[in-house]
């Protein structure tokens, strides 16, 4: 019972220490609280405070680290969620996504000297889709569509119908 007692108390969940001692957490929680005396978490209890130091010391240096909120997750086997609750409750800011690590100018240039997307992509070390998205701003590929589900090309309304003047749905490629 101590050491279920110790663990809990560094921040263990119920199911994992029951999972450890091979009993039902529900038996646990009840010798827990009958025999050890041990102060039990309330449901609205923050989670990020349930971690024990050690993984708020493993997330804390890991987005020092700028790694993103994913692999510190993995990493340190709590859910994203945690993480972020965790650097909100510390007041951290969580690195989001990759850097642009490729010459995007380069491909411009490249572009325009008619050279295909694959090639810029070979050349460049990315994906062809990567190159592709960087030099078409998403406002060149926005397209409005009728009622009907038809696309109504190069135009910016809908010019028939009870809904004339007016787009029905704009949207993505």
């Amino acid at each position: 019972m101590d050491e279920a007692a110790a663990l809990y108390r560094q921040g263990w969940t119920l199911r994992k220490i029951a999972a450890e001692h091979r009993c039902s957490f529900q038996r646990l929680s009840t010798l827990l609280r009958q025999r050890a005396d041990v102060k039990m978490r309330t449901p609205s209890h923050p989670r990020a405070l349930r971690l024990s130091p050690d993984k708020q010391a493993a997330i804390r240096a890991a987005i020092e680290q700028k790694m993103n909120q994913a692999e510190i997750a993995r990493l340190v086997e709590v859910t994203p969620s945690t993480v972020a609750r965790l650097a909100e409750r510390e007041g951290l800011e969580l690195f989001k996504g990759k850097r642009l690590s490729w010459n995007v100018d380069r491909a411009r240039q490249m572009r325009a000297d008619n050279i295909s997307y694959e090639r810029i992509a070979d050349e460049l070390g990315v994906a062809p889709m990567t190159v592709w998205r960087q030099l078409n701003p998403a406002t060149s590929r926005t397209r409005v569509f009728t009622a009907g589900g038809g696309h109504v090309q190069g135009r910016s309304e809908v010019t028939a119908g009870p809904w004339s003047g007016q787009p029905l749905l704009v949207g993505r490629r």
